[in-house]
């Protein structure tokens, strides 16, 4: 098995036919039929089912093509680390994240990344925590903010940081930003709330907790994006639970009122395969995150706790 009949290999699937790759890669149909039959007679099974309209791959060329791409991804990473300095970082990195991380601290980091090393090309993808180790499982991220730790063994994780719980209500009617409040989960349970659904690694922490309090939140709508679960608050519909770095920005400018709610937090981390290779575009920026990280604990009295910095006495979510 070698570079070239995986190429080719990769190409029969991604276009389902013989023919067309070998007219994507100028080459005699032929060499492709023949180096495909040495391909599976080295690895002993069948890749490819051949039909009429083309070909379709068995689950262990679904296998092969996986590993094939990883392969290929290892390689133009290593030629683009080889090429450059430690000064000049190129190559590409791809980022998961959660939503309620978007306003306070993605913004700032990747501004600056982009300004500092503007020849890594950047891919962010927004979504839950499940969302994003599967992501991370399937090779479609380099690299993801979950919530809550993870054991799966070919995941690392790396503490980052706990966060606050606050709640965010409607707006005051004089639209003035307001003196931040400080609530009990019993004065939670006493509103209606617009959270996301069960599979929701916040929404499963506030759920086990108010059970432990003997407790039941009122969840009257369920609703996955943050900037619609924002304007159904604005709206009077329900208020909302959400880290701080979600809420913090709109209340301090009296877009709505809310404050931390006493014993809730969450624990962020920062997650990526065990068996890739940490790239130079990655490293660089893990470090711009851990400065800006720093400074966000200098300014956010209390609401950000870094690693060591803490009581540890907060209530924080356990998985996704």
């Amino acid at each position: 098995m070698d570079l070239v009949q995986l190429r080719y290999f990769v190409q029969v699937v991604d276009l389902r036919s013989f023919t067309k790759a070998a007219a994507a890669l100028h080459i005699a149909q032929p060499a492709i039929t023949r180096q495909m039959h040495l391909l599976e007679d080295e690895l002993g099974v069948q890749l490819l089912y051949r039909h009429s309209r083309g070909a379709e791959p068995t689950e262990a060329g679904r296998q092969l093509r996986m590993g094939a791409q990883a392969i290929f991804r290892l390689l133009e990473q290593t030629r683009a680390d080889v090429i450059a300095s430690s000064a000049v970082v190129s190559g590409s990195l791809r980022i998961g994240f959660p939503p309620s991380m978007g306003d306070l601290l993605l913004g700032d980091v990747i501004g600056t990344f982009r300004a500092r090393h503007p020849n890594v090309e950047l891919s962010l993808q927004e979504g839950y925590s499940h969302a994003m180790r599967d992501a991370l499982l399937g090779d479609r991220l380099d690299l993801a903010f979950i919530t809550g730790h993870d054991t799966n063994p070919l995941l690392m994780t790396t503490h980052l940081y706990d966060e606050q719980i606050w709640l965010m209500e409607p707006p005051a009617a004089s639209g003035k930003p307001q003196r931040k409040k400080r609530y009990r989960l019993t004065d939670v349970a006493s509103r209606d709330l617009i959270q996301p659904s069960r599979t929701n690694t916040l929404r499963q922490m506030l759920d086990d907790q108010a059970a432990r309090q003997k407790l039941a939140l009122k969840v009257v709508v369920e609703a996955e994006a943050l900037h619609l679960i924002k304007d159904l608050v604005r709206r009077g519909v329900g208020s909302h639970l959400s880290p701080y770095s979600a809420v913090v920005r709109g209340i301090e400018r009296g877009a709505f009122v809310g404050g931390p709610v006493d014993g809730l937090s969450v624990s962020r981390f920062l997650v990526r395969r065990v068996d890739r290779p940490v790239s130079l575009a990655l490293t660089r920026f893990q470090e711009i995150l851990t400065a800006r990280l720093a400074e966000i604990h200098q300014t956010a009295r209390g609401a950000v706790v870094l690693p060591g910095a803490g009581d540890g006495r907060r209530a924080r979510s356990r998985g996704a």
